[in-house]
């Protein structure tokens, strides 16, 4: 179960990563982006991925069938847009924060 976990994370993450603005939440992204996201790992597309090629994702990813409207996958791309706007955000400040500093004169 946890190697299928596994798998089934560094697919979607990937996708993400190829189709997605990583440095926007999910509720800011383009809809037929999402869209090709989730259907790439619910619609049995093939991919290559970690040395994985992924002829079936049902086959690959046994108990995804078993969730209605696939929402262990709505979540993943949910929660790994968070953290990576979230961190994006970040580096933006840092950055900023970076530029404002005015040195002392001693």
């Amino acid at each position: 179960m946890l190697f299928a976990h596994e798998h089934f994370k560094k697919f979607t993450h990937h996708l993400i990563e190829e189709h997605l603005d990583t440095t926007k939440c999910a509720s800011s992204q383009n809809h037929a982006l999402l869209k090709i996201v989730r259907d790439k790992v619910s619609r049995l597309r093939v991919a290559a991925v970690h040395n994985l090629t992924i002829c079936q994702a049902v086959d690959a990813f046994p108990d995804l069938e078993n969730y209605s409207g696939y929402w262990p996958l709505n979540d993943m791309v949910m929660m790994r847009l968070k953290y990576t706007s979230g961190r994006a955000r970040q580096k933006e400040a840092k950055m900023a924060a970076g530029k404002t500093k005015t040195k002392t004169k001693k």
